[in-house]
């Protein structure tokens, strides 16, 4: 499985133990729109993933998987949606952020932003925000072949045919 899938996954985990006003409305790979009975309501999707070399010939990158997280909300005025898109933004920010399985899952958040809006057309007030989150790991690709399982060694000199000798067995004992 793919590890920003890994991520992604564990993010959904923590906002639906979480307890936000979303409670079990967080969806990936749902379409737009959702019913205004629906909501609130959270989408979540890995939009991007991208990944940097250390040097030539590495089987290693550090990759930011970056997270587009969009809440909806709805209420009676358009002062009150923005009451709820404050409240639901942060129960959102604080459930990733503590959550101790996503974070030990990643280096870092190396970039954060949230940007919100308010729709009021007819008697229907909604609001939407964005939040975006850059999570920063190592990913290191594992070799073609066969495992190694030993390693077993003959150490010889000019004058002595067998000087010493070892062997190791993987994983180590």
């Amino acid at each position: 499985m793919l590890y920003r899938v890994i991520i992604r996954d564990l993010a959904v985990s923590a906002l639906k133990c979480a307890g936000t006003m979303a409670g079990e409305n967080v969806f990936v790979g749902r379409s737009l729109p959702i019913g205004e009975r629906n909501l609130p309501a959270l989408y979540l999707q890995i939009y991007e993933d991208r990944g940097e070399s250390p040097g030539p010939a590495q089987v290693q990158f550090e990759r930011t998987s970056t997270m587009g997280i969009r809440g909806y909300v709805s209420a009676g005025t358009p002062s009150k949606v923005e009451a709820l898109l404050d409240r639901f933004a942060e129960e959102i920010e604080l459930a990733l952020m503590r959550d101790v399985p996503l974070q030990a899952a990643i280096s870092q958040v190396s970039e954060f932003s949230t940007a919100t809006e308010i729709s009021s057309e007819g008697n229907a007030h909604i609001g939407e925000f964005k939040m975006i989150l850059g999570f920063q790991y190592i990913e290191t690709y594992p070799p073609d072949g066969v495992p190694l399982t030993e390693i077993d060694a003959t150490l010889r000199t000019a004058d002595q045919p067998v000087f010493a000798g070892m062997t190791v067995k993987f994983p180590s004992e």
